[in-house]
């Protein structure tokens, strides 16, 4: 895994972890990344997404105000 980087969450399809990531790096200028871990013939594992450690907290706020 990338150094220092921060799994802020998982999702099954990753479609709603690229638009965080898009709202975290266009509105909070905030880097991350969303890293494929499925198997593909088997649909298993998630997607994750990741910010990096010192710019955790802003990036947990900012995903949890964006769903209110």
């Amino acid at each position: 895994m990338i150094k220092d980087w921060t799994l802020l969450g998982s999702s099954q399809h990753g479609i709603d972890l690229e638009l965080q990531k898009l709202m975290l790096t266009e509105s909070y200028e905030i880097p991350a990344v969303v890293i494929n871990k499925k198997i593909s013939p088997y649909d298993l594992g998630v997607f994750e997404l990741y910010v990096h450690q010192d710019n955790f907290e802003q990036a947990k706020l900012a995903i949890i105000e964006s769903k209110n």
